[in-house]
């Protein structure tokens, strides 16, 4: 029903007296509200509402009649004449001896003015106001400007009367309560009513907390709008500190959240229930209780400039509590929390940003810190509950993917893609499990045909390879690959292969459970050589070469080798293509330390005028004593380093489901892997684009391959020489890897951490 049909339906009635129509009850009071009063002022009583004798105001509750209109609810003032506190009429108050056009009223509110004046509205708008507030002022689409007719009302009441006389001041609650509703009722349909309406609460609120607030209180609610500060807030705040007692948690989040220096991240506002818990666990693990402030000398106040133009400017002021709300030092420590718990929540976030209709599920709380996830129940309990189960004879598991899947669905395919593979191998990190195979460390997503190893990790373990691991890892997929190719080598080789790999690499102690692991789904996976062979050949011999170089450093790093390793090497250079008689000299020459071949020109001497002669070298005085063997660890680190993209290109060999395009013939040759064929500092115009990007940022994620860490400083240094500004570089690849793997590709401030898993499918 639209505002006209609804005031016509009422018109007919408007010569009788009606009945109150739900009128607002105001809310209960958990304990008696101070009032704002002069010192030694009597106690609050119920006193005559006659302003003067020929007005009175009618209280919460209080029916009156005017011109055959029934008023049930009050707050009015009906009389004849009563002056503002500027000389004029006050705007609000009846005039029962003015004229009513009840025939042709005045439905739209087309008549009034910017301050409308009941004395000064025309009939025809006096009988749609006296209509409105017959039917208790309750119907949505009223035109605005009955609303704020009204509303000068109650500004009077409480600025003017109760102002000047505090015993009237429990008439605030109910008028308090009548404004909440309206604030609801208009509040989104006119904005100059919601800011007087809401500052006009807030005077009120402040009026009833004169006087010490209580500290087990509770703190304003989390509201989306954060423009004005509670009143109640500031008065909580400031007691606390005046009487030296620390801020509690959910105190601490009203203060950071209504607080206008620090912003509100998306993580803060859709998921408020979660960011609530980890702020409260946060503050209470960095501060205990709390931390206290000190009270400082000003004092809280607050000033109101009223919507009826006839009263103007309200300034009032608590001279016992302290204003504690804008100080620094404070700020300062919330800020800093607030921050970092937008920041734990940010995957969270951004998948259920996604993702709206999941929240609750397996999915959503593997991206929940884990802190939140311990108390949790329904499926996340079940799932921790059956991984329990599994590791609790030996630590390790392995199961096949049917299992796994009876237990976190995987969308239905019969195999979890990447992105739910990730989520999954998250939630096992929160509970101090991990899997293999696991794709952010290279291993292929699950499906239920493949066998899995669940095994339990150490709190703090790495969520992606270094260029060891992956370097240990590609050894052992090399050797179980010759394994399944003529069944010469035994497992105890890979046994003893492993062994080798976990102190020739250095590997940590998370690195040596995590291959343990892999090496124990090896033993259950059956190596598929279909097509093996000419995905190898889709390697460059400059690649090949690499990798093999890389096996031999690896080899001889212990300074020992073994006929097996010799026989081992000479399979896999065999399987790669290379020449296996060349395995020999290779570890003879990684052994004795002899210079590797320039990979660039090299200086024989400086240009100039040569020296005459030929000088005879001084004999030394001693012959050097013997030593050990020991190959320089910055070798390996080096080998490592030049066939980290290798190995995560052979990982992906290793994986049925991938296929590797053909290079066009006469065309140009895409790399296969960012930074296998454009080393650092290559022009920017060489390189094929990737995942869209055009060639500068391409040629520029190239630049970034291999690298685990990065400062910002040699991240500026690498956008300008590909001829891009770093900030604009830096939110162009992170949206790539986003819409590739749902992860960004770089995180951090002053160190850079590239994200392995990301870099990985932005170049698949």
């Amino acid at each position: 029903m639209g505002f006209l049909s609804w005031l016509r339906s009422l018109s007919g009635e408007a010569e009788r007296p009606r009945a109150p129509s739900s009128p607002v009850v105001p809310p209960p009071v958990d304990r008696p509200l101070p009032v704002h009063r002069a010192p030694n002022a009597p106690p609050v009583r119920q006193k005559s509402n006659r302003v003067s004798s020929k007005t009175r105001w009618y209280g919460y509750g209080e029916a009156v009649q005017v011109g055959g209109y029934l008023i049930p609810g009050g707050l009015v003032y009906v009389g004849t004449a009563m002056p503002s506190p500027k000389g004029r009429t006050e705007p609000s108050l009846i005039n029962p001896a003015l004229r009513i056009n009840s025939q042709n009223p005045d439905w739209a509110g087309q008549s009034l003015d910017y301050w409308p004046s009941y004395e000064s509205i025309t009939p025809a708008a006096r009988a749609a106001y006296l209509t409105w507030l017959a039917d208790a002022r309750r119907y949505p689409e009223v035109p605005i400007g009955y609303v704020f007719l009204f509303m000068y009302g109650l500004e009077h009441r409480v600025l003017v009367d109760i102002g000047s006389d505090p015993s009237l001041a429990s008439e605030l609650v109910p008028i308090r309560a009548e404004m909440v509703s309206l604030l609801e009722l208009h509040g989104d349909r006119s904005s100059s009513f919601s800011g007087y309406a809401s500052r006009f609460l807030d005077l009120i609120d402040f009026m009833l907390m004169q006087g010490p607030a209580s500290a087990g209180g509770k703190p304003p609610a989390l509201t989306e709008s954060r423009w004005l500060v509670p009143i109640n807030l500031k008065v909580g705040l400031g007691d606390l500190a005046a009487n030296g007692k620390p801020i509690p948690a959910h105190w601490a989040l009203a203060w950071a959240w209504f607080h206008p220096e620090i912003p509100l991240r998306t993580p803060a506002s859709r998921c408020t229930e979660e960011f609530t818990r980890l702020f409260t666990l946060r503050y209470q693990q960095k501060f205990g209780d709390g931390f206290t402030v000190r009270p400082g000398k000003t004092t809280i106040r607050t000033s109101y400039h009223t919507a009826s133009s006839q009263i103007g400017q309200a300034n009032l002021e608590m001279d016992n509590i302290p204003d504690v709300f804008a100080q620094q030092a404070p700020l300062r420590k919330l800020a800093a929390l607030f921050d970092g718990v937008s920041a734990e929540l940010e995957p969270y976030s951004r998948w259920l940003g996604r993702n709206p209709d999941k929240a609750g599920t397996l999915a959503a709380a593997a991206l929940l810190p884990g802190d939140l996830i311990d108390g949790s129940t329904g499926s996340v309990r079940d799932f921790q509950d059956w991984l329990v189960k599994k590791l609790a004879p030996s630590g390790t598991a392995l199961i096949s993917g049917a299992e796994l899947f009876s237990h976190w669905p995987a969308g239905g395919t019969g195999k979890a893609s990447k992105p739910e593979t990730v989520n999954l191998a998250t939630l096992l990190d929160s509970l101090g499990a991990a899997l293999e195979p696991d794709v952010r460390f290279g291993g292929a997503a699950v499906s239920e045909l493949t066998p899995v190893v669940l095994f339990r990790v150490q709190p703090g373990s790495p969520h992606s390879p270094t260029p060891a691991y992956s370097t240990a890892l590609t050894m052992m997929h090399l050797a179980a690959a010759v394994t399944a190719a003529d069944g010469h080598i035994l497992p105890a080789e890979l046994d003893h292969l492993t062994a080798h790999l976990e102190s020739s690499l250095q590997l940590t102690t998370p690195e040596r459970t995590r291959l343990q692991a892999h090496l124990q789904w090896l033993g259950a996976t059956e190596v598929k050589l279909t097509g093996l062979t000419k995905r190898l050949e889709s390697l460059s011999g400059a690649q090949k070469a690499a990798v093999g170089d890389m096996l031999v450093t690896v080899a001889a790093a212990d300074g020992h080798i073994a006929p097996a390793e010799v026989t081992t090497l000479q399979k896999i250079y065999k399987l790669l293509g290379l020449e296996a008689s060349t395995v020999s000299s290779r570890l003879h020459a990684a052994m004795t330390g002899s210079p590797a071949a320039a990979r660039g020109p090299v200086t024989v001497r400086p240009a100039g005028e040569p020296e005459p002669g030929y000088p005879i070298p001084v004999p030394p005085t001693a012959a050097p004593a013997e030593t050990g063997f020991m190959l320089d660890p910055t070798i390996i680190q080096a080998k490592m380093s030049e066939t980290a993209a290798v190995s995560a290109l052979l990982g992906g060999i290793f994986d049925e489901d991938q296929t590797l395009p053909a290079p066009e013939p006469g065309g140009p040759k895409r790399p296969q892997q960012p930074g296998l064929e454009e080393p650092a500092g290559t022009n920017p115009g060489d390189t094929f684009p990737v995942a869209g990007l055009d060639q500068a940022h391409s040629s520029m994620l190239h630049a970034l391959a291999g690298r685990n860490q990065l400062d910002r400083n040699e991240f500026e240094d690498l956008a300008a020489h590909h001829g891009l500004l770093p900030d604009g570089a830096l939110d162009t690849l992170n949206e790539a890897a986003l819409d590739a793997s749902d992860e960004p590709l770089i995180e951090g401030d002053e160190i850079l951490t590239i994200n392995a898993y990301a870099l990985k499918e932005l170049c698949s």
